[in-house]
């Protein structure tokens, strides 16, 4: 059982389905640290600086880390030309865990949007599907 979830967890396409969902639970929380924090005098309240004050933020920039360290693992066995455009999948995520989770509505043009990188990350997907049916 321990050796399955090893080696689950060693999985570079794993890894990156993973720092996905780690960038888009950071982006949450930035976002709901970011709304809560105190607003600052208006010469410094540009810096976001006070957004520190929020646990939630601190949330985020913990799955900031965690997605960096994920990322560097998919690196190393995943070509750039391949996991980056896989990554964008974030853009598909974001907007969904926003409309979810934080009540933002999402237009029909966003809509579409969303439907257009869907279709991009599933072109890309194809090929390194195949590719793996062969590994």
């Amino acid at each position: 059982m321990i050796q399955k979830a090893k080696e689950l967890l060693l999985n570079p396409w794993f890894q990156l389905c993973l720092t996905v969902l780690l960038v888009t639970t950071s982006e949450l929380f930035l976002k709901r640290g970011a709304v809560e924090a105190p607003r600052l005098p208006a010469g410094v309240n540009w810096t976001g600086v006070s957004g520190l004050a929020s646990a939630n933020v601190w949330y985020g920039i913990l799955f900031v880390i965690a997605s960096f360290i994920s990322w560097l693992y998919v690196l190393r066995f995943i070509p750039l030309t391949i996991a980056y455009p896989l990554s964008n999948f974030v853009h598909v995520l974001i907007p969904l865990s926003s409309w979810f989770f934080l009540d933002e509505i999402i237009s029909t043009r966003r809509w579409c949007g969303i439907a257009l990188v869907l279709i991009g990350v599933l072109i890309v997907a194809k090929p390194v599907a195949r590719m793996e049916e062969k590994l």
